[in-house]
């Protein structure tokens, strides 16, 4: 059914999942758009379904407009009658398509009508959502045709163990090298780290004055590698922090500087170099000397190194 040509699809991704599970979808969405996948989530498309027949449309992107449907697992999905609508086309969808089409992630053990068990699943409560976003990334550019555009995740082991039918020993361990990240990999990691550091704190000051009547706040996109965020506690200010993307000495490093006068060009409170662990990048946190935030594992992924300096950032508001 489903030719090989790149423009056929509107959508890269649609996302089907039960309104209870909307906080993971919404950030799962969010980083696929980050790194420019076309991707159907309702939140994003709701001036486009407004006064549309929604069970025609629905039919339509779920049976023919995305190339994958990524499924949402949990006790809620079976229970809803969009979803149901959903996963009636998308599975009607997968067995006219020789491709897979039904990608499903798992949040609890809930079985689902006619998905199979023994169709490949991620678990999402062992496996950090950035990771699975990029092995669908990796997914999306094998079937474009396009070549890897993002790391492999972690490995369990050093050592991988392909089934051999022709050696008299069964499988045998096969020692697993290690890879070297270039350069541009690690500036555009590091970018996209940043990226997402931005939309976090932008998100999260909003949320702040939200969650307390007496907090007013300000963020300003000083360039696309700069931002700042203010705090003012009954118009006072509280909390300041200036965060921007590498110097002339280090493209892949993210800077913090902090305090409640004027912020510094040349001053840094923290920074989070980017490194590798020879399968993956990460974001090493809490190496700095002047570091306040305890932290027990320095490797971490980008929305841990964005929750890092949130912490930082917002220790005054704790102490008053």
């Amino acid at each position: 059914m489903v030719k090989n040509d790149n423009d056929q699809f509107t959508y890269d991704v649609a996302l089907s999942f039960a309104g209870e599970d909307r906080k993971t979808v919404k950030r799962f969405a969010e980083l696929l758009e980050a790194k420019s996948v076309k991707v159907f989530y309702d939140e994003t498309e709701m001036s486009d379904l407004w006064g549309k027949n929604l069970i025609d449309h629905l039919a339509d992107i779920y049976g023919k407009k995305a190339r994958y449907c990524v499924m949402f697992i949990s006790k809620h999905y079976p229970l809803k009658k969009w979803t149901n609508l959903e996963r009636t086309h998308a599975q009607a969808r997968a067995f006219r398509d020789a491709n897979e089409y039904i990608l499903p992630i798992r949040l609890d053990d809930t079985e689902v009508p006619g998905i199979a068990e023994t169709i490949g699943y991620i678990d999402l409560r062992h496996k950090a959502i950035e990771n699975v976003v990029d092995a669908l990334e990796r997914k999306l550019a094998k079937a474009k045709g396009q070549g890897p555009t993002v790391p492999a995740p972690f490995q369990d082991n050093q050592y991988s163990t392909p089934q051999s039918a022709d050696s008299p020993f069964g499988s045998i361990p096969m020692p697993k090298p290690k890879k070297i990240f270039t350069q541009l990999e690690k500036d555009r990691y590091a970018k996209e780290v940043f990226n997402y550091m931005k939309k976090y704190f932008q998100h999260a000051l909003q949320q702040l004055e939200t969650h307390d009547s007496n907090v007013e706040t300000e963020f300003d996109e000083i360039t696309s590698l700069r931002f700042t965020g203010r705090i003012y506690l009954q118009g006072n200010i509280k909390a300041q922090c200036s965060i921007w993307l590498g110097d002339d000495i280090l493209s892949n490093t993210i800077y913090y500087n902090e305090g409640t006068h004027r912020l510094n060009d040349k001053a840094i409170n923290d920074y989070l170099p980017i490194a590798d662990s020879g399968d993956e990048l990460y974001v090493h946190i809490g190496d700095s000397l002047l570091s306040t935030i305890h932290v027990e594992e320095p490797f971490a992924t980008q929305q841990q190194a964005a929750e890092y300096l949130w912490k930082r950032f917002t220790s005054p508001l704790e102490r008053r």
